[in-house]
């Protein structure tokens, strides 16, 4: 009788000890988990809060530049810091630029905020892009604005 109730008493230890086991195992992935979905959705909240319209283009072609305006059209305002992470493509049939941001040698690109003030692009405001390059020979071009999180905007202009 003494042996079943020590041998029961051992089992009930090493039942419990496994539970815990099993919990502190699985308690940090699944809290882990709900961290990664809550990412994913803030992340997919701000690219749905966000968009982008290019409403002018201006190729001047006495200096290689062209010039785009691109208003913040969507309920989301997007940090100016973050504006240097953003990317441009111009595309013809023959070439294509990828301008750096502020880069010191052509291809590069800069932007002025039009109408507005502060830190951020707010809705509604607009930014002029200037975007250097060597030469801009005659063609039909297709620029590309792609924002920091993913967001783009196109269009066509001539030379």
């Amino acid at each position: 009788m003494a042996k079943e109730v020590i041998t029961s008493a051992i089992l009930v230890i090493v039942s419990v000890i496994a539970a815990v086991t099993f919990v502190n195992a699985i308690l940090p992935s699944v809290y882990g988990l709900s961290e990664s979905y809550s990412s994913v959705a803030h992340n997919m909240e701000d690219q749905f809060k966000t968009d982008i319209d290019i409403i002018f283009i201006y190729p001047d072609g006495n200096t290689s530049t062209v010039y785009v305006w691109i208003k913040n059209v969507g309920s989301s305002n997007v940090p100016l810091s973050q504006l240097q992470y953003c990317d441009i493509f111009i595309l013809s049939s023959s070439n294509y630029w990828n301008p750096g941001f502020e880069s010191a040698s052509n291809p590069s690109w800069e932007y002025t905020l039009e109408n507005g003030d502060g830190d951020t692009w707010n809705r509604g405001e607009t930014i002029k892009a200037a975007i250097e390059l060597d030469a801009l020979p005659s063609d039909i071009y297709k620029i590309t604005f792609f924002l920091y999180n993913g967001v783009s905007t196109s269009d066509t202009f001539s030379v």
